[in-house]
């Protein structure tokens, strides 16, 4: 985080080169920077930042997530507008991401929903093209 950020987000993850480049293929996300251990991605001036599990060692969370083996995604959405939904939508497949909704229109928008590394789950729309 930078003192210009006012929101950011954080990830866990257990391979940060697969969630960053998913990201960055499918969510349209610009790569700030990748070291071990770390990477920063922006989407819309908003920074979201990836830590290996062993950032956190210290965190209750880290024994849960080791000895449960549940995925780091569950329980949230990354909601985000992307140029073609369908064309997002084939690259995740592609990935190896998991299909949850294919894309549909609902309210003007165009959606579909895949769930990729680490259980991440990742809402893709764009408005609708009527």
């Amino acid at each position: 985080m930078t003192d210009d950020d006012i929101f950011g987000v954080v990830l866990w993850t257990t391979d940060i080169p697969a969630l960053a480049d998913f990201l960055v293929d499918i969510a349209g996300m610009e790569l700030e920077q990748r070291i071990p251990g770390y990477a920063s991605l922006l989407v819309d001036g908003v920074r979201i930042s990836l830590h290996a599990d062993e950032t956190f060692r210290g965190h209750p969370w880290y024994d849960a997530l080791t000895r449960e083996g549940v995925a780091r995604g569950i329980g949230a959405e990354l909601r985000v507008r992307v140029e073609d939904v369908g064309g997002a939508y084939m690259r995740a497949l592609r990935r190896g991401a998991l299909a949850i909704e294919a894309p549909w229109d609902v309210d003007g928008t165009r959606e579909c929903q895949v769930m990729g590394p680490d259980g991440y789950l990742l809402t893709l729309w764009q408005p609708s093209l009527l």
